[in-house]
């Protein structure tokens, strides 16, 4: 891919990803497949967060590669995934995920070597879960494109209807 092509805002994005509908599912398939694009790796996905339940659940994602998958719609133990470490204080952003977080087993587990997260909260400022990417190679990524995935974490968790994660606090 050109670096030269002008990269869209994160308004933008979601802006080009709601002109096919705009329910939450069509707008974060949208954007998933786009930040892939734009960062070069292999998964991109969008994970509620079940604290009470030690599960992070793929909501939706965007696969690229042929030996790296994220699936949908399983879950992931919280207490053990990289998106935890990130959330608790950890850098969004490591190109070296089994050296910068060594406590989580999901990353030596899925060989995870390049690692992206932001968090996602709702509009009323409740967590929600993270928008995450990963590979088992290492990727260098922009910083603009850092920038572009935390405003597109923003603007996803304001299109987050109330009700929506309702199972991220309770059991």
């Amino acid at each position: 891919m050109s670096w030269d092509v002008k990269r869209p805002s994160a308004r933008e994005l979601l802006a080009e990803a709601a002109a096919d509908g705009a329910d939450l599912e069509t707008v974060a398939r949208g954007v998933l497949a786009r930040l892939a694009e734009l960062t070069g790796l292999s998964s991109t996905y969008l994970a509620e967060t079940r604290l009470t339940m030690d599960e992070q659940y793929i909501v939706f994602s965007c696969n690229r590669s042929n030996f790296f998958h994220i699936p949908e719609d399983v879950t992931l133990p919280w207490s053990e995934g990289v998106c935890r470490f990130v959330v608790e204080g950890g850098p969004n952003y490591t190109s070296e995920a089994q050296k910068q977080f060594p406590k989580s087993s999901v990353a030596r587990l899925l060989q995870i070597r390049t690692f992206v997260s932001y968090p996602v909260f709702t509009a009323e400022g409740r967590f929600f879960g993270t928008l995450c990417g990963a590979s088992k190679e290492q990727v260098e990524i922009q910083h603009e494109i850092l920038e572009l995935m935390r405003e597109c974490a923003l603007l996803i968790g304001q299109r987050l209807k109330p009700d929506v994660g309702a199972q991220s606090e309770s059991a």
